[in-house]
């Protein structure tokens, strides 16, 4: 009986290796999520009063950035190349799209990645309308910036509002549009060597956290192995990205030499 048991285990670890380093290659970041997977059931939701009052306490408009620090006086006096711009090019729209999930959650209109790919003769005309928004915001549409949000409970007490994560399904109009403009950004940083090698988030191709996360348990087991002395700091903010001010968002992307136009569009987005 011990031998068949200890077969079995055998046999199943070998089944979930071979499946995680499958979707390891296939869909890292399905691959990631399945391992930090915590199934939690919400018995007692927050009503939707205490919801709101405790998210607009975070990203309200009162929240302003400390403008007279001395370093930023130092980033604005750093001579940077301002980006340049050209029209969205139905090019960009076809590159987002065949990186995009086909079925991801869409927003109110229900409209999925698929059909976008599936009807190529319309990215003409959402081109157009692209660069008439860029060009004349005040042609942007009100549902353009509308989303859908859920609450996910993260851990904890679920009667408690802290204790959920926010996410807010956009239009896919909405995200092919800012998916296009992150991309030119990103560009832009890149050729401009702005983002600090020691930072690994934000970086094209970068896993972010959970790749961090990996190198400092790697070092932490070989130290262990080697017997050698390890100072590890780790450094965690409440709420921080939901709690960065949108001055401050406004503020940055003119340090780093954005586009103005697309300063205006993300302005825009913000306010609204």
């Amino acid at each position: 009986m011990q031998a068949k048991a200890q077969r079995i285990r055998r046999y199943e670890k070998r089944e979930t290796q071979y499946s995680q380093n499958k979707m390891f290659k296939e869909n890292t970041k399905k691959c990631y999520r399945n391992l930090g997977m915590k199934n939690i059931e919400a018995r007692e939701p927050p009503s939707m009063a205490e919801t709101e009052t405790y998210w607009k306490s975070l990203w309200g408009e009162e929240a302003q950035h400390y403008e007279t620090a001395e370093w930023i006086r130092r980033e604005q006096e750093r001579k940077v190349r301002h980006m340049g711009w050209m029209p969205i090019q139905t090019t960009e729209i076809t590159s987002y799209l065949s990186k995009a999930h086909n079925w991801k959650s869409p927003g109110n209109d229900q409209i999925q990645n698929y059909w976008l790919k599936a009807f190529p003769a319309t990215r003409t005309h959402i081109t157009k309308h692209f660069n008439a928004i860029i060009e004349e915001l005040e042609k942007a549409p009100d549902w353009l910036t509308t989303g859908v949000t859920y609450l996910i409970p993260k851990s904890g007490d679920s009667e408690e509002v802290r204790n959920y994560r926010p996410i807010t399904c956009l239009m896919t109009m909405c995200k092919t549009l800012t998916g296009i403009i992150a991309k030119r950004i990103s560009t832009h940083l890149e050729e401009q060597s702005l983002l600090p090698a020691e930072q690994n988030g934000c970086h094209p191709g970068s896993k972010g956290c959970k790749d961090q996360l990996m190198i400092s348990k790697a070092i932490y087991e070989d130290c262990r192995r080697r017997n050698k002395n390890l100072s590890i700091a780790w450094i965690d903010y409440q709420k921080a990205f939901y709690s960065v001010p949108h001055s401050w968002v406004k503020k940055l992307i003119e340090l780093v030499g954005v586009n103005s136009k697309i300063v205006r569009f993300c302005k825009l987005c913000m306010e609204k």
